[in-house]
């Protein structure tokens, strides 16, 4: 049985594989994906990099824009605020960050609904830093996140989309910090993303696991390549590999650790295969 997190990740089994990771039928009718745990390293740094921002500009609310929503920041004097214009029929909302002495246009958040959409507080920041997480369903693809970071120091926020791409916060290491982590299992191939807080300089640092050279320096691989996180008894592994071979590892605190599991077949593999008999 394919684990519950892939099922509620992937958003969309149809559409046309590209150049890359071969699919389920190619690859098990050319030759079996080998568990090689002895080509990967027992443990290897994740290349982080500063996570994707959009960019604010200034602005404030038109006089005709009622105030529909505030979420105060816990330890500061900035709110997120969502204005409504419009009327009830055809209405219209648009965010606005408040610092203690500006004002910022998020932008359109046509698709927040009161009770679908959520704002939660970041509580693992602390010191000089608050922030909160915004969750907007958007059709039938999920949902949008967005982390909002307000700096006291400066009065300024940074602002984390993720590209648009889906992620739910998830503890990996169970260090009680959340990373984001955005399984990507509709990709060819399969990517996983993650997004974690990094306290010694007050921001997000983001990656991609793949299997490349700066992930895997000593380790000879082919192009293709592919990445996947996987929940199983409550216990959280990754999967990474290529045409030929792969290989299990842990999260932990932007290390990856080789994890041997009893049952040493591919997740991925099996996934795909599936979703060809669907």
């Amino acid at each position: 049985m394919l684990p519950l997190l892939l099922s509620i990740l992937a958003c969309n089994n149809d559409q046309v594989h590209q150049n890359g990771m071969p699919t389920a039928n190619s690859r098990h009718s050319d030759h079996q994906l080998v568990y090689r745990p002895d080509l990967f390293p027992e443990n290897t740094v994740i290349p982080f990099g500063k996570s994707w921002g959009q960019l604010l500009e200034s602005g404030t609310p038109p006089s005709e824009a009622k105030l529909f929503k505030s979420f105060a920041l816990s330890h500061s004097e900035a709110e997120v605020q969502i204005y409504k214009t419009g009327g009830d029929i055809t209405p219209r909302y648009t965010g606005f960050l408040k610092g203690r002495n500006t004002e910022w246009k998020l932008g359109d958040m046509s698709g927040f609904n009161e009770k679908q959409s959520s704002i939660n507080p970041l509580n693992f920041l602390n010191g000089g830093v608050s922030g909160a997480a915004i969750e907007i369903p958007i059709g039938t693809i999920g949902a949008k996140n967005v982390l909002l970071i307000y700096h006291h120091n400066t009065d300024s926020w940074n602002v984390v989309d993720f590209q648009g791409h889906p992620v739910i916060p998830m503890d990996l290491d169970s260090d009680g910090v959340p990373e984001w982590v955005g399984n990507q299992t509709d990709w060819v191939p399969p990517a996983l993303e993650i997004d974690r807080w990094v306290a010694e300089y007050d921001r997000f640092e983001t990656t991609v696991l793949q299997w490349d050279s700066s992930l895997f320096p000593d380790t000879a691989n082919e192009e293709a390549s592919y990445s996947s996180l996987f929940v199983e008894e409550g216990k959280h592994f990754i999967e990474i590999g290529n045409n030929d071979a792969y290989a299990f590892f842990t999260y932990n605190n932007g290390f990856l650790k080789q994890y041997r599991p009893a049952d040493t077949r591919s997740r991925v593999l099996e996934m795909q295969m599936a979703r060809q008999h669907h």
